[in-house]
């Protein structure tokens, strides 16, 4: 399955897409609180959500990507941070009523770590533990799940340091931003995502906007063989 991910709102961004590359996107991945530099889902939670149930991919999967150099930081900005991003999801959550969990109560939460940023254990710790360990809307069922989004052969730690957890603090996956061979969002290269030796790389953005010239605000990610992103992510039961 190949999918967008996109620091527009969706609404703005579905059509141009589809005029590009001719197609409806499985699912769509976007920004939430703390991530400075992208237009945030949950600020317009419903809007957005009318927006993928339109574009023909009615799932919508969740990464912050804070200020970049906290992630070298402490324990205290970890928390801090996922504090925020849960606190972000949860009013997604309530604002769009048919914005449902991914029915096996798994939903993915990837942290945004880009190519020159170090990632700190202190930091990591503290945002997967939260993560974690979040009774989210006090269901009982935790169903947040820490994940990283990162270049795993940058030279700046994050392999490194997750490789270094333990317990819930393991990310459940990578997203791998390299290489960036390009091609559709029908016809997506081979598998070929860079990777952690640790933790099973389970999404690929083979191509990004900047990188391949697309017009269209969006950038192009496939899964893993025999992985389905759309099951992680949270998923419109119906048209809000």
């Amino acid at each position: 399955m190949t999918g967008y991910d996109t620091a527009g709102r969706i609404q703005d961004t579905y059509r141009p897409a589809h005029d590009e590359f001719g197609a409806s996107p499985d699912y769509w991945i976007r920004y939430f609180h703390p991530s400075p530099a992208a237009d945030l889902f949950n600020d317009g939670a419903k809007a957005e959500s009318i927006g993928a149930w339109e574009s023909g991919g009615g799932f919508v999967g969740c990464i912050s990507a804070p200020v970049q150099s906290r992630l070298s930081g402490s324990a205290a900005e970890g928390q801090a941070d996922a504090q925020a991003f849960a606190a972000a999801l949860l009013s997604a959550y309530h604002a769009v009523h048919p914005l449902e969990l991914p029915a096996n109560n798994q939903l993915y939460c990837w942290l945004d770590q880009e190519y020159s940023t170090s990632l700190s254990p202190a930091y990591w710790n503290a945002w997967a533990n939260y993560i974690a360990e979040q009774d989210f809307d006090g269901l009982g069922t935790y169903p947040l799940y820490p994940c990283l989004y990162c270049d795993p052969y940058s030279p700046y730690p994050n392999c490194t340091t997750i490789a270094k957890s333990k317990g819930v603090n393991v990310p459940s996956a990578i997203w791998s931003s390299e290489p960036e061979p390009c091609g559709s969002l029908t016809k997506p290269p081979h598998w070929n995502a860079d990777r952690c030796a640790t933790v099973p790389t389970r999404l690929w953005q083979f191509g990004e906007q900047n990188a391949c010239n697309f017009s269209a605000n969006v950038d192009l990610n496939a899964d893993a063989p025999g992985f389905v992103t759309a099951d992680y992510c949270f998923r419109l039961a119906s048209k809000p």
